[in-house]
């Protein structure tokens, strides 16, 4: 039964949501906070040059700003000078939520000349907050070779320690940085083979061991991680341990998305009901969902709701109160075609209990805060948006 009690604010101790604005025409970009009624928006930085790139191992957000465990610092990168466009970004910043003590921690510029292709990558903050890992990628005849930079937030002149990781393992997205095995976990993506893997990197050695996996969700303290595994029914969802083995804990019988809790164990499964390749309209038509939260320890998945096909869950608050979601807004009129009318999703700030219930969508709707312009469905729906910050 859909629960009618009253809805409380969503605001809570959040200053906002930090999100990418790009100026169109243009290239000037730059990032903001909305607050989480969705009305105030205030610029972060305004130097148009905040780097903003995807990486196509994982689902996410822009790649150019990570958001700091405690959610009160920004790191972010730029593009300054005479950049090849194939360089994400050159200079590393940091800055507080509220806009103030901005500082410099990163300029490759002050580095020797660097190799010809040489590429600034991913970065991520470690679980206290008190130092920053970056990759440089070198590209070769087969995967690129990564080198591990270490930056120190803390101390007046940013004191960086380097060193190559063993095997090469190519183009990486960092996703989690473990506090207890000091182990940073990673997509990578080969640029000859194309492969994708899971990589579990060693901080104090560098040592990286890998396996193959495609769009490995890893939760936020690096432990575990939901991929998709290949078995003779077709593809499934395996969890994970990330230990020596990649020992897998459990195989879902279906396929879909895992969304991790960040303070919760576990997190809400997106299970999918495939096409089949035959259908006409496959791809361009919404396929059945469910959710259904899972836990640590246990094989049972508790269903939370049965008509899920309208909901795209992108991530939880740190708190777990709070959701990211995209949501099917309709169909639009303008893009009509052999399969119907296209449809559109909007992204909306949604209390968790409220996704996880049967309550009915037009309730939830208005419930939850609409954060931005409705936009073709499908097609990226969370790219600009990295999270909240306090």
């Amino acid at each position: 039964m859909a629960r009618t009690r009253s809805s409380e604010p969503l605001t809570g101790s959040w200053r906002g949501l930090l999100y990418l604005r790009q100026e169109r025409p243009g290239s000037r970009r730059d990032l903001w906070l909305q607050s989480l009624d969705g009305q105030r928006h205030v610029a972060l930085t305004d130097s148009g040059r905040v780097a903003a790139w995807n990486r196509p191992q994982v689902e996410g957000p822009i790649n150019g700003a990570s958001i700091s465990p405690d959610g009160t610092r920004v790191a972010y990168a730029e593009r300054q000078g005479d950049l090849a466009s194939a360089q994400p970004w050159n200079v590393l910043f940091v800055v507080n939520a509220d806009g103030t003590g901005r500082r410099k921690l990163v300029d490759l510029r002050d580095l020797p000349p660097p190799p010809a292709g040489l590429r600034a990558g991913t970065f991520i903050w470690s679980p206290d907050g008190t130092r920053l890992a970056y990759v440089l990628e070198t590209p070769g005849p087969g995967c690129a070779a990564l080198s591990l930079h270490l930056v120190d937030v803390a101390s007046a002149q940013a004191q960086v320690a380097d060193f190559p990781l063993s095997p090469q393992v190519g183009e990486a997205q960092l996703l989690a940085w473990s506090s207890s095995r000091n182990e940073i976990a990673f997509a990578s993506r080969c640029g000859a083979s194309g492969e994708q893997r899971l990589c579990v990197l060693e901080v104090s050695t560098g040592k990286v061991r890998a396996r193959p996996s495609e769009g490995p969700s890893v939760s936020p303290d690096g432990v575990r991680a939901f991929v998709a595994a290949t078995s003779p029914a077709g593809r499934r969802a395996a969890l994970l341990k990330l230990d020596e083995a990649f020992t897998i804990e459990h195989t879902l019988e279906s396929s879909g998305r895992f969304t991790w809790y960040h303070q919760r164990p576990g997190g809400l499964f997106t299970e999918v009901t495939p096409e089949r390749a035959t259908t006409e309209c496959a791809g361009v038509t919404p396929p059945p969902q469910r959710l259904s939260r899972w836990e640590p320890g246990t094989r049972a998945r508790q269903p939370v709701r049965q008509d899920a096909t309208a909901f795209t869950v992108l991530a939880f608050s740190p708190d777990d109160t709070q959701a990211l979601v995209s949501i099917l807004a309709g169909r639009d009129d303008t893009q009509a075609g052999f399969c119907g009318e296209g449809w559109l999703q909007r992204l909306h700030l949604v209390r968790r209990e409220d996704l996880e219930s049967e309550l009915p969508r037009e309730q939830l709707l208005a419930r939850s805060v609409a954060l931005a312009k409705a936009q073709p469905w499908p097609g990226p729906g969370n790219a600009r948006y990295l999270g909240w910050l306090r």
